[in-house]
């Protein structure tokens, strides 16, 4: 009796553990290219604007529902609350390449309000240093006028710094050249 249970027993048991794996791996990859909000770009929205209702801009005149990049390099999706929050997801290149995947709430000034990493693919402990407070804070305000020379870069961080600041600036021009049809009824 034993014989013929434990066989039937053992593979369930794997088969269980499989799918679990499975379910985690399809978790931490999966992109949404459907419009609809994950978790993760809700919780980056609302840490940096607060509540609100967020919606992934769609291209209405696509065939599938297809997020509006504006023709930008990098964009996943631009996102906005309808009012006046605008949110750029997007990912840059640091150190690493593609190593900054990034959401850019970007205020009705057009400067930039608040920075959140969907995901960090630089050199632990040198070029993740770009998450610390006291370099994000310097990229607060960041707007269309300026100069990415004038925020200083981290120490050993050179190219994740430099992929910050054009990241930011990648934001506020997209921005200030698509505030009107990122407001407008879609």
């Amino acid at each position: 009796m034993k014989n013929s249970i434990m066989p039937p027993l053992a593979l369930t048991v794997i088969c269980i553990v499989v799918s679990g794996l499975l379910a985690i791996a399809y978790n931490k990859t999966y992109v949404d290219t459907t419009g609809v909000m994950t978790d993760e770009l809700k919780a980056g929205c609302e840490d940096i604007f607060g509540e609100g209702d967020y919606e992934i801009l769609l291209d209405s005149d696509a065939e599938e529902k297809t997020p509006v990049t504006f023709d930008t390099d990098g964009v996943v999706s631009v996102i906005t609350d309808g009012k006046d929050k605008c949110l750029v997801e997007l990912v840059e290149d640091g150190y690493s390449k593609g190593g900054l995947h990034l959401l850019i709430g970007i205020n009705s000034e057009g400067a930039v309000e608040g920075i959140y990493f969907l995901e960090i693919g630089e050199t632990p402990g040198v070029g993740t240093k770009v998450q610390e407070a006291s370099f994000l804070d310097k990229l607060i305000g960041f707007d269309a006028e300026t100069d990415e020379n004038s925020v200083d870069n981290i120490t050993s961080a050179t190219y994740s710094s430099k992929g910050m600041k054009a990241a930011c600036k990648k934001a506020v021009t997209l921005y200030s050249q698509n505030k009107e049809a990122i407001f407008s009824d879609r």
